[in-house]
């Protein structure tokens, strides 16, 4: 069986929503049961022929973007089916016998499932003696730095969640404006509970006191993992975006090795999860290689870090 097929993920899936052309898939384990949740939007537009590379070059940061958005939502305790459903300012979200028969064809189903899967397949391993995805999260050579960083020192204090939401907007808003697309995509990811964009953005600027005040040790580093993660999206790391992160450092206390530590955790995550998508569509051909390097450039990375990148890649995705 080809595991990049759809009767291969199919036996994943465990829901299955859709919202316009936009489904939210939840992938689940056959063994540890562990869920996994995607999103995939598809285009009216969209052809199935020509669009492999195209594909991996246009969706390379989208993918990042995509695992971030499901990495801090379960940071606030919640998958995106749970945020899907109880945010009352989107539409209703129709199931997918309805809607998706309404507004997608079998194929464009199919292979959004299949984008979707791709976009989280590191979270996977393929099962050779049963044909079958499995998860890969027992497999600890299999983890990045990133996701280590995120198992080992876990953001769990109520304290920490409101701070961090605080630091999320205001990394988002480091240029003095949040654009809409910004807006829904924090929206997606923030718990209402630590407060709307609105209400933060309303509250003087985090002080080097409330900063102090997170608990101690790795978690402050995980904590700044995930914003400076955050600002490198959108592959512009800005003047202002650098500034603000350097205070947030500041006043964490964190030395100078903690903090290069970080940067290049958050910079190597953006590269995996592009990696994942161009190695994936396009195969690992010159043409990714030097989308890779183009994207290493614009988040900061020089090309011997980005080909250590991509070597370490393959080495925890060798099957």
């Amino acid at each position: 069986m080809n595991p990049t097929s759809y009767s291969a993920i199919e036996p994943l899936i465990s829901d299955l929503k859709v919202q316009g052309r936009t489904i939210n898939i939840m992938f689940q384990c056959p063994l540890s049961q562990e869920t996994v949740s995607a999103r995939q939007h598809v285009n009216k537009s969209r052809t199935m022929g020509s669009q492999v590379k195209q594909s991996a070059q246009r969706s390379a940061m989208y993918a990042a973007q995509n695992m971030l958005s499901q990495v801090i939502r379960e940071v606030f305790g919640y998958n995106l089916f749970g945020r899907v459903a109880s945010d009352v300012t989107r539409k209703t979200v129709y199931s997918a016998s309805s809607a998706l028969s309404n507004s997608l064809s079998k194929a464009e189903k199919e292979q959004a499932i299949v984008d979707a899967f791709q976009s989280v397949s590191r979270k996977f391993t393929w099962d050779k003696v049963n044909n079958r995805w499995i998860s890969a999260k027992a497999v600890q050579e299999a983890l990045s730095p990133f996701e280590a960083q995120q198992q080992q020192f876990p953001i769990s204090h109520p304290y920490d969640l409101q701070i961090f939401s605080r630091m999320l907007v205001e990394a988002a808003n480091a240029d003095g404006r949040i654009s809409s697309e910004e807006q829904e995509w924090l929206i997606n990811i923030l718990d209402p509970n630590h407060g709307s964009i609105e209400s933060i953005l309303e509250r003087p600027k985090l002080t080097k006191a409330e900063l102090q005040q997170l608990s101690k040790g790795g978690v402050r580093e995980t904590i700044l993992m995930l914003v400076w993660t955050l600002t490198l999206c959108d592959e512009n790391f800005a003047h202002k975006e650098n500034a603000l992160l350097k205070n947030f450092s500041s006043h964490l206390g964190l030395t100078s090795t903690q903090i290069n530590s970080v940067r290049k955790k958050a910079q190597n995550y953006i590269l995996d999860n592009a990696m994942e998508t161009m190695f994936g569509w396009a195969g690992h051909d010159r043409f990714s290689r030097q989308k890779l390097l183009e994207l290493a450039q614009n988040i900061g990375l020089s090309q011997d870090e980005a080909l250590e990148a991509e070597a370490l890649f393959q080495r925890r995705n060798a099957r």
